[in-house]
């Protein structure tokens, strides 16, 4: 008894009386009599233009629930403004592709029409009328459309009508439908969650951005009952896309590395790309594959995003099964999408990371190289010391040779290593006055104990070049970067002579073999000339002297 009284608004209206019935009548009648061949009608429902039928290549289909105007063309139109644009154009204009087509077929034109029905002054909707044309003439002038205007305006109305008292009563009537269907509905849900939950599991096993699609089109058409699916990348910047799988007409999953080309420029895919995070769909629409058409269904695009950044886009169909597109399916889709994506924008991280991990071998390899080129050169000059005279006669201390053999290697490794190049002037407070009170033999061993000392203190700093440039005065280069510790070597330079408390008379201050120390923190620049690299410490050494030796200055 319920069953009855669940089924009979459905014999209400009979099919030739109904919505539906004049839809496929009034289509058919089109395509006899006007040849069109792509049809659609739009309606105002609820404060908002619905899609209500279409025929698309006499594919026709009826939405029992009216569907959003944008499902057809997959992007948003101003119909009324374009039915005026139409009006303006002797009730035609012609363009190179249907509205709801993404890929030119063949050099031929296509007429588009756009009819506003109306019931007395109060406007309905719209009917679209598309057509391809072979020849300059057009197929519809307003004179053969008036028939349609006529029955529309003297039945259009009645059969809308009849059409929402319809559903009124099936809605009214069907709580244990609705029940069936939510059930239904939730099941269908939680199959599509655990499906997710696989393919994420799935996702962890991925180690490249390729394998990751793959899995994903397998499962999407396993799990997820997707007929066709695609996942597509681009660069925004470049605006180049590229392949990773697909599946072909017979939905078999193949590698579709081979499309690189630049981003498709047709309204379809501006709406995805502007609608972050929306769902764009397509209904009865013309299916590909690649730019071949292979069918006519329904077709969904969900466009990938990195914050603002589009990454990609997945796209599927329902060419093979003919499977209707539900919400749960829907929303199944955009949650695949985004695990795709974080797993992508994961997967260049790791690839970003292990690039600069490659980089920083190559670089430390190559410091490797440098540092045993550097140990090689110095090997050769210690090998040839003797009769290259790099030594100062009189004290054995290395002198200006030295300094002009080995300062561009010393340069070099301290621009690889990216450290400034300190010098160091050393005077020896006196020297002369010494020299004449002590004679040349103890004066030589003085100056080589303070040499040594010298040493001793610098040897933990780095690498250091120390050799003496006239009697009496000590130079010193050194790789170093901390300032601090710069001036920290010139005082205990200073203080260590001061402790060492050998005797001098010919000093009328600290009766004592003192130190005037000059520093410069960085001496080397990019056009530093070599003559010119001491002579900031030299300047600072000169006013130590001045100030009353036993001290340093830093430039």
């Amino acid at each position: 008894m319920e069953n009855a009284q669940l089924s009979s608004p459905t014999r209400i209206v009979k099919k030739a009386d109904s919505l539906e019935g004049w839809c496929e009548e009034v289509f058919d009648r089109l395509r006899q009599r006007n040849e069109a061949q792509n049809i659609a009608l739009f309606i105002w429902h609820e404060e908002g233009l619905k899609l209500v039928a279409s025929q698309t290549q006499r594919e026709f289909c009826f939405f029992q629930q009216f569907r959003p105007a944008e499902e057809y063309s997959g992007y948003r139109i101003d119909w009324e403004k374009l039915a005026e644009s139409v009006k303006e154009n002797d009730g035609s204009y012609i363009s190179e592709l249907p509205i709801n087509a993404a890929w030119r077929q063949s050099s031929m034109q296509w007429e588009h029409a756009v009819i506003p029905l109306y019931e007395n002054e109060e406007i309905l909707g719209y009917m679209l009328l598309e057509v391809e044309l072979f020849n300059e003439e057009k197929k519809f002038s307003e004179s053969s459309l008036l028939w349609l205007k006529d029955r529309a305006e003297r039945q259009l109305k009645c059969r809308i009508l009849s059409h929402n008292l319809n559903q009124f009563h099936l809605s009214s009537k069907k709580n244990e439908l609705d029940l069936a269907l939510n059930n239904h509905t939730l099941a269908s849900q939680l199959s599509h969650l655990k499906s997710l939950h696989e393919i994420s599991l799935r996702f962890t096993k991925a180690t490249s951005i390729s394998s990751l699609c793959r899995i994903a089109v397998e499962l999407g058409k396993s799990r997820l009952q997707i007929d066709r699916m695609a996942i597509f990348l681009c660069d925004m910047e470049t605006c180049m896309m590229w392949g990773t799988w697909g599946t072909d007409k017979y939905g078999n999953t193949i590698d579709r590395s081979d499309v690189n080309q630049d981003l498709p420029n047709n309204p379809f895919m501006e709406e995805a790309l502007a609608r972050k995070n929306e769902l764009i769909v397509k209904e009865n629409v013309p299916l590909y594959f690649g730019q071949e058409q292979v069918g006519i269904g329904w077709n969904i695009m969900m466009a990938m995003w990195n914050n603002d950044e589009c990454i990609g886009w997945i796209a599927a169909d329902n060419l093979i099964y003919k499977s209707p597109l539900d919400e749960p399916k829907k929303e199944a889709i955009k949650l695949l999408a985004a695990s795709v994506c974080q797993k992508i924008i994961k997967l260049r991280e790791t690839e970003e990371a292990d690039e600069r991990f490659y980089q920083l071998q190559e670089h430390c390899r190559r410091q490797a190289q440098d540092l045993e080129y550097l140990q090689s050169r110095v090997d050769v000059v210690n090998a040839q010391n003797q009769w290259l005279g790099i030594h100062d006669a009189s004290t054995g201390l290395l002198g200006t040779r030295y300094f002009d053999l080995s300062f561009a290697s010393f340069v070099a490794c301290a621009r690889d290593r990216r450290r400034n190049i300190a010098s160091f002037s050393i005077c020896m407070d006196f020297y002369k006055a010494f020299q004449k009170a002590y004679g040349e033999e103890a004066t030589i061993r003085v100056f080589q104990t303070i040499a040594r000392e010298v040493k001793s203190i610098i040897k933990p700093v780095g690498l250091n070049m120390l050799f003496t440039t006239q009697p009496g005065k000590l130079s010193l280069l050194v790789h170093c970067n901390d300032e601090v510790l710069l001036k920290e070597i010139a005082d205990k330079i200073v203080k260590t002579a001061y402790t060492l408390n050998i005797e001098n008379k010919a000093s009328p201050f600290y009766q004592r073999v003192t130190l005037s120390v000059g520093l410069s923190t960085n001496c080397v620049s990019l056009f530093s000339l070599q003559s010119k690299v001491l002579k900031k410490a030299e300047k600072a050494c000169l006013m130590a002297e001045k100030l009353g030796k036993n001290r340093y200055c830093v430039d």
